[in-house]
């Protein structure tokens, strides 16, 4: 009998808040420990390059951090033996015209759980901006 995880499939999300900050400030809470576990998960741990992610729920998530460009992007490699190619992205898109500032957030999910995943994201995002202040 084949595990039901293998025949699931799994999508891309995509999705982009606009952010009223300064570019420094929103790098610190995508990018750090101490600014992750204020708005994503509530403890973040780090060894190397290994990030440890835990929530009030007890689940708990391990990745390697696989790029980090001050002030641009943070990239998280998820070390789940179930879904090896996936990945956490953060990105800072900064407008050159307008200088309105955007956060894109990629991320996966069951095909069946991704409006879901898109509303869980919402939610951590207006986390965020109340603790950036925005």
């Amino acid at each position: 009998m084949q595990s039901s995880k293998i025949n699931v499939k799994r999508q891309k999300i995509e999705l982009e808040f606009p952010m009223h900050c300064s570019v420094n400030t929103l790098y610190n809470y995508i990018s750090s420990p101490s600014g992750l576990s204020t708005w994503f998960a509530e403890d973040v741990s780090v060894h190397g390059n290994k990030y440890t992610f835990r929530w009030e729920d007890g689940e708990e998530r391990e990745a390697e951090l696989v790029k980090n460009i001050n002030k641009k992007h943070v990239k998280f490699k998820m070390l789940d033996v179930s879904y090896p190619n996936e990945f956490l992205e953060f990105i800072i898109h900064k407008d050159e015209i307008t200088d309105d500032l955007a956060l894109i957030i990629y991320d996966f999910a069951d095909e069946e759980d991704a409006d879901e995943m898109e509303l869980i994201w919402e939610n951590q995002v207006q986390n965020l901006k109340k603790q950036i202040g925005a």
